[in-house]
């Protein structure tokens, strides 16, 4: 089971991970505002892909805990094409930030190399609600984007790090939860390599007896 950090016991960065006790009211009607705007829908492949091809990645400092391997779980279906260099762990559907930490590996990584641009959405699938893996089935990067990213032979693998409760967020609840996903991002093209940090915020919902992300907040 993937252990949960809170950062406000870990030391973490100022304005990474712990805002100033005077932000957090500010923050939650940040978060109230976010929920009624439904989240981020932006697929990661576009979003990914976007950083990548500007020759960056966006990235977020977070605590260098690194995280125990999730317990033994249903084995995510193979979804990516044959030689993918995208591994999803396997995830214990009854934690929440298990299925956070595999959903994001599933999410960000780019294989353009072997995979099709909506390879990212199939291995994500059986970890998102059905309402978001339809949105992520519907979008669909440029043809232009990811034959450029497939000449530069682009390959960005990533790997959780930790798995934090976000400063501000609404409190978990039987049904809801928000996670904050903090990774090491390592992308490899024809024109060399660069490792950088990333990550992004998830909030799951329990379906079904299983948790699965329901939305992406770029947080």
């Amino acid at each position: 089971m993937i252990q949960i950090n809170d950062p406000r016991h870990r030391g973490a960065r100022r304005g990474a991970l712990a805002p100033a006790a005077g932000r957090t009211r500010h923050r939650r009607r940040d978060w109230q505002r976010l929920r009624r705007a439904g989240g981020g829908a932006m697929t990661g492949a576009v979003l990914i892909a976007s950083l990548l091809l500007a020759g960056c990645a966006a990235g977020h400092p977070g605590p260098g805990h690194a995280l125990p391997r999730p317990g033994p779980a249903r084995l995510v279906p193979a979804a990516a094409a044959a030689g993918s260099l995208v591994r999803v762990p396997r995830p214990d559907y009854a934690d929440p930030a298990s299925v956070a930490a595999a959903f994001y590996t599933a999410w960000a990584g780019v294989d353009a190399v072997h995979d099709s641009p909506l390879s990212f959405a199939a291995r994500c699938a059986p970890l998102a609600t059905p309402a978001l893996a339809r949105q992520l089935a519907a979008s669909q990067l440029p043809a232009a984007a990811w034959q450029a990213m497939r000449r530069e032979h682009l390959v960005s693998l990533v790997r959780v790090r930790a798995v934090t409760r976000p400063d501000g967020a609404p409190a978990p609840t039987p049904s809801a939860v928000y996670l904050r996903v903090y990774a090491s991002r390592v992308t490899v093209t024809t024109a060399g390599r660069a490792a950088v940090s990333d990550g992004v915020t998830v909030q799951l919902t329990r379906t079904g007896g299983q948790w699965l992300v329901s939305a992406v907040l770029f947080w």
